[in-house]
């Protein structure tokens, strides 16, 4: 086990980070809980008390677990790297910015909750028109958005002051791969931005009496599947990041690395036509497109596996070890923050490889 004493955080810094988790894990409950209760209410093991049905716990473990878990989890996981690797600590005002876009996405998240538990917004995670919530689920969506965007905007401004103080240098893997992973979603949730604001709010309040289906799942899938890539960003820097400091190792090539991040940034912007495949309003060129595009994930992908698997041998070899597969010795298996991340990237693989052909083919 690598016994280097690692940075520790600034108290308010640990406090911010420490907000974003513990909220992330509330809502992981939540959602976990309601998933549970959605089988046995499907399954007809189980009627819950005050008529809540199958779609109203669909809807909660959805929204609770694919967005309210993960964002929270991700702007924390993300503000804590970003506050060891470049400078120590958070700027003041990057540390306002994080309080104001978390307490903004609190108050959006609890309204959403809050519809969710009165039943109605039973829409799914995918709130697809012509399913119609609360307008306040929708402005809840909004906020949490927007809240987000604000805390991004801490971030890219750490990061910006780092390199004006820093001229000539290189900037942290870390602080890199944070910028990118949030340049990622403040792209991608422009879509669901618009649809929400511009069509869903009115819609639902009453003051228009129509709404486009098809451009609606169109912008909600431009955000949908970017989506799967910001949840994938973080566990590439811990691959990238942290891994390498676990093993007492060092990354096999800084600039692969970031490399990859801008590869998968790319080919994230837009993705989701191939989630409509089989929907009409869409010519079989973007469709093509689009598939294509999925497909071309595969290249980052490969080329982390393979930074990885190098600086897991260069790692071996320096410690004596010889033979094809002699690295797996000296390998801290013992140790949960390399073996926690090591399972979860070999499961990741046949995993992705499987969900992006049926994406592809659906």
């Amino acid at each position: 086990m690598n016994t280097e004493k690692l940075p520790s955080f600034h108290s308010k810094d640990g406090a911010l980070v420490l907000a974003h988790i513990l909220f992330a894990f509330f809502a992981l409950l939540l959602g976990a809980v309601a998933g549970l209760l959605q089988s046995v209410v499907r399954g007809g093991m189980y009627t819950p008390p005050g008529g809540i049905g199958y779609y109203q716990s669909l809807t909660a473990h959805g929204v609770l677990m694919a967005l309210v878990f993960t964002t929270y989890f991700i702007i924390g996981f993300l503000y804590s790297g970003v506050s060891v690797s470049m400078g120590g600590q958070l700027l003041p005002l990057v540390r306002r910015l994080g309080w104001s876009g978390y307490f903004l996405m609190t108050a959006g998240g609890l309204i959403v909750l809050a519809m969710i538990l009165l039943n109605k917004a039973s829409v799914l995670y995918t709130f697809y028109a012509p399913l119609k919530a609360s307008p306040y689920f929708y402005v809840g969506l909004a906020l949490v958005v927007i809240g987000s965007w604000i805390s991004g905007f801490g971030i890219f401004y750490q990061y910006k002051y780092w390199r004006r103080t820093h001229k000539g240098k290189l900037s942290p893997l870390f602080g890199y791969m944070a910028v990118v992973t949030m340049l990622m979603w403040q792209i991608a949730t422009i879509g669901v931005a618009i649809e929400v604001v511009v069509q869903l709010i009115p819609w639902s309040f009453g003051w228009t009496e129509t709404i486009n289906v098809m451009l609606s799942r169109t912008l909600f899938w431009y955000f949908g599947h970017p989506l799967v890539y910001f949840w994938s960003l973080p566990t590439y820097i811990c691959w990238y990041v942290i891994i390498p400091k676990v093993i007492g190792g060092k990354i096999y090539s800084d600039a692969l690395a970031r490399m990859t991040f801008i590869l998968l940034l790319l080919f994230s912007i837009p993705v989701g036509f191939h989630h409509q495949l089989m929907e009409p309003g869409i010519s079989s060129f973007w469709k093509y497109v689009q598939v294509v595009l999925t497909f071309m994930v595969v290249i980052p992908s490969l080329m982390t596996a393979f930074s990885l698997f190098a600086m897991f041998e260069l790692n071996g070899r320096a410690k004596g070890t010889t033979g094809l597969f002699g690295w797996l010795k000296v390998l801290p298996w013992k140790d949960v923050r390399f073996f926690a991340p090591f399972m979860g990237m070999l499961v990741f693989i046949p995993a992705g490889a499987g969900a992006s052909s049926m994406r592809a083919t659906k």
